[in-house]
């Protein structure tokens, strides 16, 4: 009875947080009123008068109070629930991997140690104290692999940092009881299969990868296939969506308007999936920690959708021409 509770209490939380957020209308009304600067659009976000920082800076302190308002609201929400705190701590290392990224890049290009970062913790502490020493910034951590030569090739780090994330979010999620997990690895199996697609066309697309390279870089689980989808499009030519009709995720392809694959609009297209997915699940796996995982994701979603507006309005974009070309996942009341 306590354990019913306890999820249902989870439940009715998230479904409350998630009719909140900046997301579908809300979203589209915050894009359409349109901000001439920066420091009007902290006010529509934050409720408050800017601090007093150059627009660069001003813009900075933005999107990182929007990563950190999202995971403090993550961490009232799902930590006080048992037998979550692995799970959460895997799905939170996204943003620490995400600034890890940013400082190896930087370390590559030859760049100063940044004066801030979007995500801190104390690998990060440690990353920044002993910048540009890169075998001491991460010695003693989960990616104390990181070295000199993997400044060599950028991509290669970059993808291993995303498999190490999402190996270690399936291991995480793997080890809630399996009476509580509800969808919860369901959806990242296909978190997982949809990120492998987008590799393999990207790289395809973009750098002319065979097939055996490509492999080298999926996110692969033992005993679940999560690459097969992936691999498979190597049989069709992605100047020719006509090819593709064969492929058992051919419904990915139903926005593209050219004669040929157009991966962006490819990677809006597997949003708009997974958004479905997570969207649904939170639903019908109530009683269950599907809704933390399903929390996360939504969260995830809405500080894209922030982060999206925020350039639009740096670069000077309209309100009309940000609402045609940004993806805006639905907010209607869960």
């Amino acid at each position: 009875m306590a354990e019913s509770l306890e999820f249902a209490y989870l439940y009715a939380r998230v479904c409350g947080a998630f009719s909140k957020m900046r997301l579908g209308e809300k979203a589209r009304g915050l894009v359409r009123q349109g901000s001439s600067s920066i420091m009007a659009l902290w006010k529509q976000l934050f409720d408050e008068e800017p601090p007093g920082l150059p627009e660069a800076k001003l813009l900075f302190e933005a999107e990182r109070r929007i990563i950190e308002r999202a995971i403090a609201s993550f961490l009232r929400l799902a930590g006080p629930f048992s037998e979550s705190s692995e799970l959460i701590h895997a799905l939170i290392s996204k943003y620490e991997i995400s600034a890890i990224k940013s400082m190896v890049f930087r370390i590559r290009a030859g760049e100063p140690k940044p004066e801030g970062v979007l995500y801190t913790s104390p690998a990060i502490e440690q990353a920044l104290a002993n910048w540009p020493r890169i075998t001491d910034m991460f010695a003693g951590t989960p990616y104390a692999w990181l070295d000199v030569q993997g400044l060599d090739d950028i991509a290669v780090a970059e993808n291993r940092l995303d498999q190490q994330y999402y190996l270690g979010l399936w291991t995480a999620a793997g080890r809630i009881p399996s009476r509580k997990i509800g969808a919860m690895l369901d959806l990242i199996r296909w978190e997982i299969i949809y990120q492998n697609v987008v590799w393999v066309l990207r790289v395809r697309r973009y750098y002319g990868m065979t097939r055996q390279d490509a492999a080298a870089m999926l996110v692969d689980l033992k005993g679940i296939d999560t690459v097969s989808l992936a691999m498979e499009t190597f049989q069709y030519d992605i100047d020719n969506l006509g090819s593709f009709s064969p492929w058992p995720l051919r419904k990915l392809l139903s926005t593209q308007s050219g004669p040929g694959l157009d991966v962006p609009v490819l990677e809006i297209r597997v949003q708009e999936d997974l958004f479905s997915k997570v969207r649904r699940s939170l639903h019908l796996y109530p009683f269950s920690y599907t809704p933390i995982y399903c929390y996360f994701k939504l969260l995830e979603y809405e500080i894209s959708l922030l982060m999206a507006v925020l350039e639009s309005v740096r670069l000077g974009v309209s309100p009309d021409e940000s609402v045609k070309y940004m993806w805006i996942p639905g907010g209607e009341p869960a």
